[in-house]
């Protein structure tokens, strides 16, 4: 990281670092401090319409497709992301550049101090989440920039998530899991309740995942915002290629395929949301062509991404059976799942680390690793289960015995922890700063 950016970054967390011991959302987060934030700021994120996507999965993807469509139509767009994977930087980005480490000094001088007020006035037991902080700092950045829109992805939740506070007047949310059980709630309702909240008063539309399980919470919410929801349109013909993954989509006209890099199934129902929001946000000045062309170019790090090397890297970051059920069914149909396999898995003990290895096990090798982040914690004898299998101590060292067993493709599935010390180990730091260059070779 820019020694430049030690001291801001530092002053952003610091709040974190104190906080409480954890908790349920709802009675250890408060949001509202972001909002004082924002207000003392003048509103930046009133400059520009915003389009705010949460959900339990998919929702990096889909916000990250939105911003390539309404780039694609000539919009200047900004795009908000959460959790960076290697640099702060990462979650501030225009047209699809990351902020240079000079304008985000230039901004925290800014915003540094309306932070001093306002943390003067907390009580005690109540911090400001540095989420929150990026988030005011990318909206002062495209206030000054004067983008057309801007898309923001919230962290876990969303109604009591810090980047909610900025206005949006769109809103999408994706699938829906069981997950941050003791932050969230220990129900699939509970969770689609936290979810909902990213319907603010200032909200006049959404998408909403297609599940009758949660279409009930999704709509009273819907309809005490006086919101009205849209479900994605329809989608059949979905299809992996070696080129990505494509699909057809129907809105009441004719049928349009389209093509996505990713080489999953799942991330077509990514870009179907996508489409539907880049749709209602735009209205007549939506065009097939440029959706189409917006889509191609969507590439992101991480997200079902084939890296070229000897050998090709497959990096993912799944953490449930189902999604690499997905994932290998389309692999197997574009007939990239040939040859000597070795699969790197790194899922935390919380999460379906067992259901992620049973699905890759079949494959051929199978490597455990941690991740590096400490707050993490990962299965400490996954042997039991998988007799077979191989434990390390870092992807680092996996990777190189992955090497050594000449693979003809290695996977890489986990955490975005896991995927975020992939990128490191490769070398891929600098691509991820600007995710509209072309992507660079994996070194071997």
């Amino acid at each position: 990281m820019d020694a430049r950016l030690d001291e801001p970054i530092g002053r952003l967390y610091r709040q974190y670092n104190r906080r409480p011991h954890g908790g349920p959302d709802d009675l250890v987060r408060h949001p509202e401090w972001t909002g004082r934030i924002l207000d003392r700021l003048g509103r930046p994120d009133d400059h520009f319409p915003v389009i705010m996507v949460t959900g339990s999965k998919g929702k990096g993807s889909t916000a990250f497709y939105i911003a390539r469509i309404l780039e694609a139509h000539g919009l200047r767009v900004g795009f908000f992301s959460t959790p960076h994977l290697v640099d702060n930087l990462e979650r501030l980005r225009l047209g699809g550049r990351a902020i240079s480490p000079a304008r985000f000094v230039q901004l925290f001088r800014q915003l540094e101090p309306v932070l001093d007020i306002t943390e003067r006035e907390l009580p005690a037991g109540h911090y400001i989440g540095p989420v929150g902080l990026f988030a005011a700092l990318a909206a002062l950045w495209y206030r000054e920039e004067g983008v057309d829109a801007a898309v923001f992805e919230t962290g876990r939740g969303a109604r009591f998530d810090d980047v909610t506070e900025v206005h949006h007047e769109g809103a999408v949310i994706t699938s829906v899991l069981l997950e941050h059980r003791q932050e969230l709630g220990p129900t699939l309702d509970r969770v689609a309740w936290h979810k909902a909240g990213v319907m603010r008063p200032e909200t006049r539309w959404a998408v909403v995942v297609d599940d009758a399980r949660l279409g009930s919470v999704l709509a009273r919410e819907a309809d005490g915002r006086d919101i009205r929801l849209e479900h994605a349109w329809t989608l059949s013909d979905v299809r992996v290629t070696p080129a990505g993954t494509e699909f057809t989509t129907r809105a009441g006209g004719p049928a349009e395929r389209f093509r996505i890099p990713a080489l999953a199934p799942f991330a077509a129902e990514n870009a179907r949301r996508a489409l539907v929001a880049g749709h209602r946000f735009l209205g007549t000045r939506f065009s097939m062509e440029k959706a189409r062309a917006g889509l191609m170019a969507a590439r992101l790090y991480g997200r079902a991404d084939l890296l070229d090397g000897q050998p090709p890297i497959l990096v993912d970051g799944s953490i449930h059976r189902s999604s690499v059920r997905s994932l290998l069914q389309g692999l197997s149909t574009a007939r990239l799942l040939r040859g000597r396999i070795v699969s790197i898995v790194g899922v935390p003990e919380d999460k379906d680390w067992a259901g992620v290895a049973a699905q890759v096990s079949p494959l051929g090798e199978l490597f455990f690793t941690p991740a590096e982040n400490r707050r993490l914690h990962f299965p400490v004898d996954p042997h039991r289960a998988f007799p077979n299998s191989r434990s390390f101590p870092d992807f680092v060292t996996a990777y190189r015995a992955a090497l050594q067993k000449t693979p003809d493709l290695i996977l890489v599935l986990g955490t975005q922890s896991l995927v975020a010390d992939t990128a490191r180990a490769l070398d891929l730091a600098p691509t991820l700063l600007d995710l509209a260059a072309p992507p660079t070779p994996v070194p071997t």
